[in-house]
């Protein structure tokens, strides 16, 4: 029995082991080494490693413990790219946060532990650990560097948070108590606790997606803290919760897709509207950025309304094929945007301030010019084809209307994308800028990758066939 156990349930955590002892690790090498590089290196190795294991794990919709975890082709699909938006922003995260690196890069790796974990589970309470792993992680990451903006940034993060873990825990009690169980599952439960169940997660994990009303935290945090840690928190957080709204609403709430779909349209809609509308007026350059995001998950959730909203197979295999490509790209053309901050050596940097980089740096220029007509949605870049199979999804699922308020939506932002874009080529000698590796290394591989990932769209055919992992049964 203990072989079996070994065999079959220990192995499945093999990534995650092998993580938390790495974190451990850390830790106690810092009370003698501090060398912001060393950790960097074994952070980098060590998250290649873990990326490695899930590799050899059996992807075969295996279940374990009860059912509420499932190692499958679509959740390996999601914790891998939420590695590499994590190796991402290592490579330039030490740069910045030089002091105690061992206590940034351990918490690094713990929140890496907690995000793979969410990418396979089934179970409402195995979800909400892993979440709130990934938030107590972030709560500490927001306010590394102990400066007065960090931690205002990460009080305001930790409230909100507190504040959507009760409606997650209360959404849970009353799933529970509709079900009988914390699995997700496709029975046919009862009616009433469904439905407040339905409003109560979807208000706690829509605080984390930032979705209208729930969305001025983003804001507050992204701007007070560090640009590694917005760019983390923009980009591999974000397309957790992203993750976590589709498992939960497409396979917990299977017999209420009506509901599911009134819902999200009328949040999509309001979301989009509202982040475009505020960041047309927005100075503040990473205020932008995170308003900017606010808009890009309203996009996001519109996979969700395709799917709750049309009986068309085919519109449901472009909806979640467009979720997958959107989420790998949306990492490097929104951290990418924001690790461009550092170029401005400001604590609140304006767009303004951008005016001269374009003569100064082309490469810089044109990289992050690349990847704001990526974000706008403009073709060649991959932002395009993103938004181009989401688009298709709503008109092959008779939900062409819905697609034109999101192109509408679409043409807004190209105003405020192109303003940067505008602003960084004209000429101004007053402004100083760091331009070393730590700033344009990452926007360049951004950049290119923004571009290159244009070719995923010939992936179509297979990456359509990991689909069903999701579970949702058509």
């Amino acid at each position: 029995m203990n072989n079996i156990f070994l065999n079959q349930y220990l192995t499945v955590m093999y990534p995650e082991i092998f993580l938390g002892l790495v974190a451990f690790g850390m830790l106690l090498m810092g009370k003698r080494y501090h060398d912001w590089k060393v950790y960097t290196g074994i952070s980098i190795i060590s998250l290649l490693i873990a990326m490695i294991l899930l590799l050899l794990l059996d992807a075969g919709n295996e279940t374990f413990y009860g059912g509420a975890f499932q190692i499958n082709n679509f959740g390996l699909y999601f914790a891998l790219i939420m590695i590499v938006s994590s190796l991402y922003v290592a490579l330039s995260a030490g740069t910045v946060l030089k002091d105690n690196p061992e206590v940034f890069f351990a918490t690094f790796l713990f929140v890496n532990i907690a995000m793979i974990i969410a990418a396979f589970s089934l179970n409402l309470i195995f979800i909400f650990i892993a979440f709130e792993g990934v938030s107590v992680g972030t709560y500490i990451l927001s306010a590394y560097g102990k400066s007065r903006r960090n931690l205002e940034a990460s009080a305001k993060y930790f409230f909100t948070g507190i504040i959507a873990t009760g409606f997650i825990v209360l959404g849970s009690s009353y799933y529970y108590m509709a079900t009988g169980t914390f699995n997700l599952i496709s029975g046919v439960p009862e009616k009433g606790a469904m439905l407040i169940a339905l409003v109560l997660l979807f208000v706690g994990f829509g605080f984390k997606l930032a979705l209208v009303p729930m969305q001025q935290w983003a804001v507050d945090a992204y701007d007070g803290t560090s640009n590694p840690v917005s760019a983390f928190l923009s980009s591999g957080t974000k397309v957790l919760a992203f993750f976590i709204l589709l498992r939960v609403f497409l396979v917990g709430f299977s017999h209420f897709y009506n509901d599911v779909f009134y819902l999200f349209v009328i949040v999509s809609i309001i979301t989009m509207t509202y982040g475009n509308f505020a960041a047309l007026s927005e100075n503040n350059l990473k205020r932008m950025l995170a308003y900017s995001s606010i808009a890009q998950a309203g996009y996001l959730i519109l996979v969700i309304a395709v799917v709750s909203g049309s009986s068309s197979t085919f519109a449901f295999t472009v909806a979640i094929f467009a979720a997958m490509y959107y989420s790998i790209v949306y990492i490097f053309m929104k951290g990418g945007s924001f690790l461009s901050v550092s170029a401005v050596n400001k604590d609140k940097v304006e767009i303004n301030d951008l005016e001269g980089i374009g003569v100064k740096s082309p490469l810089f220029a044109v990289s992050l010019a690349i990847l704001m007509l990526s974000l706008a949605g403009i073709p060649p870049t991959a932002g395009f084809f993103a938004k181009y199979y989401l688009f298709l999804s709503l008109i092959s699922g008779n939900l062409w209307w819905l697609a034109v308020i999101g192109i509408l939506n679409s043409a807004i932002s190209v105003f405020y994308y192109l303003r940067v874009i505008t602003v960084m080529f004209r000429k101004n000698d007053s402004h100083e800028f760091n331009l070393g590796s730590s700033v344009m290394l990452p926007l360049v591989t951004a950049a290119i990758l923004t571009i290159g990932l244009s070719l995923l769209i010939f992936a179509y055919p297979q990456l359509s066939s990991i689909v069903g992992g999701l579970g949702v049964v058509r």
